[in-house]
């Protein structure tokens, strides 16, 4: 076994302490939380406080990975949770959406970080403006943005045409680049696209 497989084991016996093969979302910001905090005293809450957009965004698409089947008696699926075996993807969904929300977070109100400027949507002035921050990220849409193709872009990114772009229309814009274009994070993201179309 791994060592990497080793740690993996231990986190998820620690993200999933009833042994029961499956973390809501609770449990898995739990998880993140205590990590934050062992690794990071002083910081680790504010930054657990930071990220948690992308926790969301990381559980969402990594619980819907493989086919949906009830659990038990009661309404949920294993849909509802992420499983033992999607864990791994879910880790590396954690670092993937965590940096598309640190971007997004960049230029959302101009400045580094979640301000009192933030609206929690980005404008096309906004974009503009983040292009030179952008080029510091690994998304494959951002590396020839410029001002000129700046306003097509982001008509692209804003799905319902309402003049901003929330932080869905922009995780979904970046999987569609990176998956276009075979990247490994776009390879990441497509897992499971096949099993639900």
């Amino acid at each position: 076994m791994t060592p990497a497989k080793k740690l993996r084991i231990e986190a998820w016996k620690q993200a999933d302490p009833n042994g029961n093969g499956q973390c809501s979302l609770a449990e898995l910001d739990g998880w993140v939380q205590k990590v934050l905090l062992l690794k990071y005293p002083k910081e680790g809450e504010a930054i657990w406080k930071a990220f948690r957009p992308s926790y969301i965004r990381a559980f969402s698409d990594a619980r819907d990975i493989g086919a949906d089947k009830k659990l038990g008696k009661s309404n949920c699926s294993t849909d509802d949770f992420v499983q033992a075996r999607t864990f791994r993807v879910f880790i590396s969904y954690l670092v993937i959406y965590g940096e598309m929300y640190d971007a997004f977070a960049q230029l959302d109100g101009g400045g580094a970080g979640v301000s009192k400027d933030d609206d929690r949507k980005i404008s096309p002035d906004e974009l503009k403006k983040g292009i030179n921050v952008l080029k510091g990220y690994s998304f494959v849409f951002a590396k020839d943005l410029t001002e000129a193709s700046a306003d097509a872009v982001f008509k692209e990114m804003d799905d319902d045409g309402k003049g901003a772009v929330l932080l869905i229309e922009w995780c979904r814009y970046i999987e569609q680049k990176e998956q276009a274009a075979g990247t490994e994070m776009g390879k990441l993201l497509a897992i499971g696209d096949d099993e639900k179309a």
